[in-house]
């Protein structure tokens, strides 16, 4: 698991190396500069042959450029270096590392960006927080043409924080993180902007066990022996009792996906309580779980007159996966929330199953201790109270206001780069999912990988982090083997035995 660093820690950071050696700023900017030179004589085709500009703004990502372009021309490398104002020539890296003014040019906005050269872009980093204009504005834009760009720890125009822009932000083909990652890389125009992510050690590695990280980034390494083992006399009763309550008229689908997608993911017997006006859509659809059909009075959905037969029902099963697909209206929203008091084991909410939360019928407290919770960011919104914008702009902070709601049940938020809240109150993201997760359905495929695994007798932790990465890695084999487009959710449910298969070699 990779730290991932808000600006405050990584200002923290910082000062501790400061703190444990006065000296150890200056070599830690002098070793910045040169391992960002030594990446690009080592990683670009034929950098003899290449012309490198290099972008220097007033900060320390200014300065690391400056040492950088100082070792490129040392190793002979064809680097011009262009600084935004003329106080930055009185700092102490620019009277080390420049030997005259013959050695930089000042910005003129009638520079030529050639969109044949390599730029390094240090013209802002962690720092920034407030509007670009002027000169860097112009700048920035400019480069919106250039398709070679390396940026110095976080690409300019990007929020470290959020990974918002007010509009003028720098496109990378490369994002050179001086070692730790940033909260910024892995949301909003964060996502677009940092490109490939390389991890440069600079020395400050060995201090961040002085720091809480802000956030865990899972990795293929972190899973070594976590999915369910099957032994030689193990029994279907034995892999996990699934009861799925789920499906109505017009989203029968929701259902389905998230049935198949647990009998893949290895649970040993799946039961669905489905509406009977709908029961032959769902037994020949999954021929391999077993339904549950309750009179329904051909409405295709389920009413408070069916709640006691399926709260009956539930004592059977080891976890409930509990709304993909259910009716949504406040009629249903009571049924509902008397049968998610009445569970007493696992439980994943998901879908239409958060409306008794959000409508305030019950609490989440009301839900079981042993509870996921897998919204997406519009549900997360309504359950907690949230405004839409804000969370987008703040979204890990919106998510540890919450954490102490939760007691101790595990919140998985679905996103571009999902995020996940432990019992333990620990926050992990996956980001190796595909963009081309989004389309419907694929959350419902992730709601069976993950009550799947829970039903096999992994914790919630253990279920909601596998789970979740499990799901991302099936669209990334897809997109990688498969095709760049196409993917649909059913198409998700065959990769699985392949993914788990890959994390099991990775280990």
């Amino acid at each position: 698991m990779k730290a991932v660093l808000s600006k405050f820690n990584s200002y923290l950071l910082d000062e501790y190396s400061i703190e444990s050696n006065p000296l150890n700023y200056k070599n830690i900017m002098r070793r910045a500069g040169k391992e960002i030179a030594q990446f690009i004589i080592e990683n670009i085709q034929n950098p003899f042959n290449q012309k490198f500009i290099i972008l220097a703004g007033p900060g320390n990502n200014g300065g690391d450029a400056i040492i950088a372009h100082y070792y490129l021309t040392k190793y002979n490398l064809s680097s011009t270096l262009i600084i935004f104002d003329e106080k930055q020539t009185g700092a102490w890296y620019f009277k080390k590392y420049i030997n005259s003014k013959e050695s930089y040019l000042l910005y003129d906005k009638k520079y030529y960006f050639d969109t044949n050269n390599y730029y390094l872009d240090g013209i802002f980093g962690i720092g920034l927080n407030k509007e670009v204009k002027g000169k860097y504005k112009d700048s920035i834009n400019a480069l919106k043409k250039c398709h070679n760009i390396i940026s110095i720890d976080i690409p300019s125009g990007i929020n470290s924080d959020s990974g918002k822009s007010d509009g003028s932000f720098i496109k990378s083909n490369i994002t050179l993180s001086m070692s730790n990652y940033k909260i910024g890389y892995f949301f909003n125009e964060g996502l677009e902007a940092v490109g490939r992510l390389i991890n440069l050690e600079i020395g400050l590695n060995k201090y961040e066990k002085m720091l809480n990280p802000d956030c865990l980034l899972l990795e293929d390494h972190d899973f070594l022996n976590i999915w369910p083992k099957y032994f030689k006399n193990s029994h279907k009763y034995s892999r996990g009792k699934l009861l799925v309550i789920s499906g109505s008229i017009g989203y029968t689908g929701s259902c389905i996906l998230s049935v198949r997608a647990a009998i893949k993911s290895g649970s040993g017997i799946v039961k669905m309580i489905v509406p009977k006006s709908l029961n032959n859509i769902f037994e020949s659809l999954s021929i391999e779980s077993i339904t549950i059909p309750i009179e329904d009075n051909n409405t295709g959905y389920f009413t408070s007159n069916n709640t006691e037969e399926i709260i009956s029902n539930i004592k059977f099963a080891n976890t409930v996966l509990f709304g993909p697909g259910l009716k949504s209206d406040k009629y249903s929203a009571n049924w509902k929330s008397e049968v998610l008091q009445s569970i007493c084991t696992n439980l994943l909410l998901d879908a239409s199953g958060f409306e008794p939360l959000i409508l305030k019928i019950i609490n989440i407290d009301d839900l079981p201790l042993t509870t996921i919770l897998t919204p997406h960011y519009g549900e997360f919104c309504q359950i907690f109270g949230f405004e839409i914008d804000n969370v987008m702009k703040n979204t890990l902070s919106s998510v540890k206001k919450i954490i102490h709601l939760l007691g101790k049940r595990v919140l998985v938020l679905k996103g571009p780069t999902t995020i996940i809240v432990t019992s333990e109150a620990k926050i992990y993201l996956c980001n190796i999912g595909s963009r081309l997760l989004a389309t419907a359905g694929t959350g419902d495929v992730l709601s069976g990988i993950i009550s799947s695994l829970l039903s096999q007798g992994l914790s919630l932790d253990n279920a909601a982090l596998l789970g979740t990465y499990s799901h991302s890695i099936c669209s990334k084999l897809y997109e990688d083997k498969i095709a760049k487009n196409g993917l649909i959710a059913s198409d998700l449910i065959n990769i699985i035995p392949k993914a788990v298969e890959g994390l099991r070699n990775e280990v």
